[in-house]
């Protein structure tokens, strides 16, 4: 991957070194000639590359991790970091392929796990579902740009949506299928945010370390008769992950 770095250093110029080999690597990672997730070269390498010292391949480094270009991983390396995806998706009600459409990331779902439930006290009266009625279970894994970026976990109610097993849920909106196939809209939902621990299904997904912090995201979905329609969590890493809000005094 050092190959890709394509620069030359001059220790003749007013330019900090540092700062040269920063922007060397930060236009390899903005052309795409080095892709998101992909590991970079270490930090002895780039001084043997480059003819540069230790602390001056580490400040080029820091300075690519502070401005959110890259991540270290411990034990494993120093990796190009997919671009935060702001907190637009807890302001509005998109689907994810909506969201990625607008921040022009490439995507794509895996279907984890799909089942139905007779028994979920707590999903049962957050959905206001009858103890006879039963919830349709699915876990997703989504990624962006070919890196895991968010596990999600939805409980839908066979009563408002019968047969809704029969759709390939990995490969179409969920949201679009509510509108289409049952004519239902969602003007409006309720979102909480956490933060847990990694089990070892998270961590294998995300190829994290168990224990490492996970964020979640709740969220109840509410129909045009206001009735809770969707139950989800998101899951995700907690370490990669940040979002951002603008406040306004009124």
């Amino acid at each position: 991957m050092i190959e890709q770095v394509e620069a030359q250093i001059d220790k003749t110029s007013p330019i900090p070194l540092y700062e040269q080999l920063r922007q060397a690597l930060l236009d390899a990672i903005t052309s795409g000639k080095i892709p998101v997730g992909a590991k970079l070269p270490t930090e002895e390498e780039l001084c043997t590359r480059f003819s540069v010292s230790r602390p001056v391949a580490r400040q080029a480094y820091s300075a690519l991790i502070s401005e959110g270009y890259v991540e270290r991983r411990r034990g494993r390396g120093t990796f190009v970091r997919m671009p935060d995806i702001l907190g637009r998706f807890l302001q509005t009600q998109l689907s994810f392929a909506e969201e990625m459409e607008i921040t022009g990331h490439s995507h794509r779902t895996e279907l984890v796990r799909a089942d139905w439930l007779d028994q979920a006290p707590e999903i049962f009266t957050r959905l206001r579902m009858e103890e006879n009625d039963r919830c349709y279970r699915l876990l997703r894994m989504r990624y962006v740009e070919g890196r895991p970026y968010v596990l999600v976990e939805n409980f839908i109610p066979e009563s408002i949506f019968p047969g809704i097993d029969r759709f390939d849920l990995a490969q179409n909106s969920l949201y679009k299928i509510f509108a289409s196939e049952y004519h239902l809209t969602i003007p409006r939902s309720r979102r909480t945010i956490g933060a847990q621990i990694a089990d070892a299904e998270f961590a294998r997904l995300f190829e994290v370390q168990p224990g490492s912090p996970v964020l979640y995201v709740e969220n109840l979905v509410y129909d045009q008769y206001d009735r809770p329609i969707d139950f989800s969590r998101e899951y995700m890493d907690g370490l990669a992950r940040k979002f951002e809000f603008e406040v306004v005094n009124k």
